[in-house]
């Protein structure tokens, strides 16, 4: 059996005793078992319910509860919160943070084994670290595969998340059902091909967090709203609002005339008679009620940035005069870099890398996934020289002043060795020099 523990509700797999990947031939899964979460699934559509206020409270109650916990409304919020094209877009932005670092296979030593780094850049790995990554989104990521093609696992899917439940780590084949697969027991059918990514919870009310979307989405509940009062807004007030007069009785004469106004679009025309009348009345008073709607959706949307990419103005900052984006920026948008590495290293290194094995992937021991550090590497490099310039600047400043910056303390300061060099003055200080020493040498004649 395998030893489990648990570290930021992260199971971490130590490798069994008798390990079962040696009965397995190497490219070779073990046979006669169903490994599809996917077919033990039934195929039942989670319903879309309209969100509000209320039902975003009652998503933690249920998923809160004491003796039947549950994730399937918190779902049911997310799926729609994710329609939100701002929303996507800061998910898509904070997820482009860590997707787009490049990363390696190492030894205990820190040496690349580049026969397995090239074996880790294969899709499969990006679809693993991309449901890693939406864990932090979604409190979970259960994902399954199904088969080995030559060495490369294959056949990747997302289970749904409203069939599984974090609480019980197990997956049921209807949502609301207590009973289920537990994919984190050894003796599942389901457990060497399943890699179960989940998040802390800081209230201690579960052994797995909601999920950033879930703070997120009572501001997205108020912003879905706002569009919808701001379209009333412009029908109302902004489109021009079309009336014929006519002094016909005829029900025929009416019905061409009320055609010709509904018609009106897309260069409509109508032919009408002297005493038939079409105007366009235009709401020039419509006060100043729409400057409501676009500062509170501003305020809601510089929310939501603040959630995800911890910054309000991360979305819509502009680089300043030198191109550099904003400072403050800069720094949140490291900080959620940094949580998100480290999140999918870890998952990495104690779930999917120890798996790998078990099925047969013959993974050398020692070997780890980690992120190449070459950005932080080039922003040392940068501050230091910025620091070593302005040193060099100071020594010139002595220097003008009659003073000199001792090789020593230059070498303390920069790690830059230096010695001191003896300057041969100008030709024009030559001449000035060779002058006056002649002009010495006659008056002591």
């Amino acid at each position: 059996m395998a030893n489990k523990n648990y570290r930021n509700n992260a199971t971490v797999y130590a490798p069994p005793q008798n390990n079962r990947a040696n009965t397995i031939l190497q490219g070779q899964p073990q046979q006669n078992k169903s490994r599809s979460v996917g077919s033990y699934i039934s195929p039942v559509q989670l319903t879309r319910i309209r969100q509000d206020v209320l039902t975003w409270r009652q998503a933690i109650f249920e998923a809160e509860a004491v003796y039947t916990p549950f994730r399937v409304k918190q779902q049911q919020l997310y799926q729609d919160t994710i329609l939100n094209g701002h929303v996507i877009a800061c998910m898509n932005k904070r997820k482009s943070l860590t997707t787009k670092k490049k990363y390696e296979i190492v030894d205990k030593d820190g040496n690349v084994n580049k026969e397995w780094t090239k074996y880790f850049q294969d899709n499969f790995f990006k679809r693993v670290i991309n449901y890693s990554l939406d864990k932090q989104a979604f409190g979970y990521s259960l994902i399954n595969y199904t088969k080995i093609n030559g060495n490369m696992p294959a056949d990747l899917v997302l289970i749904k998340r409203q069939n599984v439940s974090p609480d019980r780590l197990n997956v049921t084949s209807f949502p609301y059902l207590i009973q289920g697969e537990q994919f984190t027991e050894e003796d599942n059918e389901f457990y060497d091909w399943t890699y179960y990514f989940s998040t802390p919870n800081d209230t201690a009310a579960s052994i797995c967090g909601y999920g950033y979307l879930y703070n997120v989405g009572i501001y997205e509940i108020f912003l879905r709203n706002i569009l919808g009062y701001n379209a009333d807004f412009v029908e109302l007030y902004s489109m021009p609002y079309r009336v014929g007069k006519t002094l016909k009785t005829s029900e025929e004469d009416r019905t061409d005339l009320e055609n010709a106004l509904k018609l009106m679009g897309s260069a409509g025309y109508a032919i009408i008679d002297p005493s038939d009348e079409i105007s366009f009345i235009e709401a020039n008073k419509a006060g100043t009620g729409w400057q409501g709607y676009a500062n509170f959706e501003e305020r809601l949307e510089k929310k939501i940035s603040k959630v995800i990419l911890f910054h309000a103005d991360a979305m819509d900052s502009k680089p300043g005069k030198l191109g550099a984006v904003d400072e403050d920026v800069k720094e949140a948008l490291q900080a959620v870099e940094l949580i998100d590495c480290d999140a999918v290293t870890l998952d990495m290194n104690t779930i999917v890398i120890p798996k790998l094995r078990q099925v047969g992937i013959n993974i050398p021991d020692g070997l780890i996934f980690q992120y190449k550090n070459d950005k932080e590497k080039q922003e040392e490099r940068i501050k230091e020289n910025e620091n070593n310039k302005l040193t060099a600047e100071i020594a010139q400043i002595m220097k003008n002043a009659g003073l000199q910056m001792p090789a020593e303390y230059f070498f303390e300061r920069t790690g830059i060795k230096a010695e001191l060099v003896e300057v041969e003055p100008p030709m024009e200080n030559k001449e000035i020099a060779s002058k006056i020493k002649n002009f010495y040498k006659t008056k002591v004649k």
